[in-house]
C-alpha cells in the first residue's frame, strides 16, 4: 500500500506540474476542488491526505520549472505547506467529526498483521517447517502488534506528524523532481538548479536554533506540547540542512568527474545502519549549518560559477 501510494503520488505530482506549467494559476482551482470534496463525504477523508501532497508539490513544480528557480524552492515550500495542511487535517477530522486517521490506521495495520499471523500459521504447517522458525515469526509478528498497542508510541506518531509528513513530503518531491528534470520536463528545466546548488534560506538558521534550544532546555513533562512542537521544528530544518551536505557533496563529485550514482549508493548502504546513518545525519547537518558561513560552492560570489571548472 505504501510504495503504490508513493507511485500514484509521483504521478500525480508530475501530471499537475506539466498542467500547471501550460495553463498556470487558473488550473488549480479544479485541484483545489477535488482536494477539498472528501470533507463532504464521511468515509473518504482519507482521500485528502492522499491527494494534497500531489496538488501542493505538483502546484509548487510547475511554479518552480516556469520561473526557473530550484530544488531548494520545491522542497522547502512543497514539505511545509504539506506538513501544515496534513496536520491542520489531522486536527480538524479529530475535533470536528472525531475521526482520528491514526488511531484508525493502527487499528486497520494491527487487524492486518492478526489476520496474516493465522495464515502464516496455516502455511508454516503446511509445508511443515519447523516449529522453532514457526514460533519466532509469530513472536516477531506479536512484537509488532504489541507497539501497535501501546499508547505512548500512538501519541509520539501523533506528535510527530508535522515532521513525519514534511520528511515524506520531502521524499516524493525530491524523486519527482528528479524524474521531472530528467524526462518528463527536460526542456523546460534547463535553467532549474538541482541538488548540487540547493542552499537553505540564511535565516532559517535562527529557526533551527529556536528549535533545539527550545526542545534540549524545556521540561519535557510539564510542557508536553511545546516540546513537541520545538522538535518538529528542529528535526524539520535539520533535513533541509542534511540535504544541503548532500547537495554539496554531489557538486564536488560532479567537479571531480566522479560517477554521481556513487552518492545515492552510499546513502541507500546507510540506510540498512540505523545507528551509523543517524550519527551521519547530524554530521551532515552540521557541514551544511557551517556553508552558511563557509560558503564551499562559492554560490554566494559574485562571479557566476562553471560546475565543470
Amino acid at each position: 500500500m505504501g510504495a503504490s501510494y508513493f507511485i500514484a503520488g509521483v504521478i500525480l505530482t508530475i501530471g499537475i506540474a506539466l498542467i500547471f506549467y501550460r495553463f498556470g494559476w487558473m488550473s488549480s482551482v479544479l485541484f483545489v476542488v477535488i482536494a477539498i470534496v472528501p470533507f463532504f463525504f464521511k468515509g473518504h477523508e482519507d482521500i485528502f491526505s492522499f491527494y494534497i501532497l500531489p496538488l501542493i508539490a505538483g502546484t509548487t513544480g510547475g511554479y518552480c520549472f516556469k520561473k526557473g528557480l530550484g530544488l531548494d524552492f520545491f522542497i522547502t515550500v512543497s514539505s511545509l505547506l504539506f506538513a501544515v495542511s496534513i496536520t491542520a487535517d489531522y486536527h480538524i477530522l479529530k475535533y470536528a467529526k472525531g475521526y482520528d486517521f491514526i488511531d484508525y490506521s493502527v487499528i486497520e495495520t494491527v487487524q492486518l498483521l492478526k489476520e496474516n499471523k493465522i495464515k502464516m500459521e496455516q502455511t508454516f504447517d503446511q509445508y511443515n517447517r519447523s516449529e522453532e522458525d514457526k514460533k519466532k515469526f509469530l513472536e516477531s509478528i506479536d512484537v509488532y502488534i504489541d507497539i501497535l498497542n501501546d499508547r505512548k508510541w500512538v501519541q509520539f506518531a501523533k506528535d510527530m506528524l508535522p515532521f513525519a509528513a514534511f520528511f515524506y513530503s520531502i521524499l516524493l518531491t525530491g524523486f519527482s523532481f528528479f524524474l521531472m528534470k530528467k524526462f518528463f520536463m527536460k526542456k523546460y528545466g534547463e535553467e532549474v538548479k538541482a541538488l548540487e546548488f540547493f542552499i537553505v534560506n540564511e535565516f532559517v538558521i535562527f529557526i533551527l536554533i529556536a528549535g533545539w534550544g527550545t526542545f534540549i532546555m524545556i521540561d519535557k513533562i510539564q510542557y508536553p506540547v511545546i516540546t513537541a512542537i520545538a522538535l518538529n521544528i528542529a528535526l524539520s530544518t535539520s533535513a533541509l540542512y542534511t540535504i544541503q551536505a548532500i547537495g554539496i557533496m554531489k557538486f564536488f563529485i560532479i567537479k571531480r568527474n566522479l560517477p554521481v550514482v556513487i552518492l545515492p549508493l552510499i546513502i541507500t548502504i546507510l540506510l540498512f545502519v540505523p545507528a551509523v546513518f543517524l550519527f551521519v545525519m547530524a554530521v551532515l547537518t552540521g557541514v551544511g549549518v557551517l556553508d552558511i558561513w563557509g560558503d564551499f560552492r562559492r554560490l554566494n560570489s559574485n562571479k557566476e560559477l562553471n560546475i565543470n571548472e
